[in-house]
């Protein structure tokens, strides 16, 4: 993937994620509904927005990637590529076997921390 590709799925990614939230448009889960369990980022969107006693700890992540557009923009003013070289170092990272076990089994946990809340 080329860094203009990244920068314009960033934007437009995280373009669609503060849309989603400030107009407070709510769909149903395609996940739950076909399968009648909560998918492993249920809650996501309420630890976001405050809720961090009923809200998914994913919303961490998925908070403190919504900040990217800020970085992207000033690569893009700076002619720079901290953020490319960010994701290829993450994602060099996530190919390696125990790094990937480690955020599988945390995302497992999590999948079985949110089924067990009742998200």
């Amino acid at each position: 993937m080329s860094r203009n590709q990244l920068y314009f799925i960033i934007l437009l990614a995280c373009s669609a994620g503060f849309v989603y939230l400030w107009t407070g448009f709510e769909f149903t889960c395609f996940f739950k509904t076909l399968t009648g369990i909560p998918c492993p980022a249920c809650g996501t969107t309420r630890f976001i927005t405050g809720d961090f006693t009923n809200g998914n700890p994913l919303g961490i992540i998925v908070g403190a990637a919504m900040l990217l557009p800020i970085f992207v923009f000033l690569d893009l003013l700076t002619r720079g590529d901290r953020v490319f070289r960010m994701y290829l170092w993450v994602e060099k990272k996530c190919r390696q076997p125990m790094v990937a076990t480690f955020l599988i089994g945390l995302l497992i946990l999590n999948w079985i921390w949110t089924i067990s809340k009742g998200l």
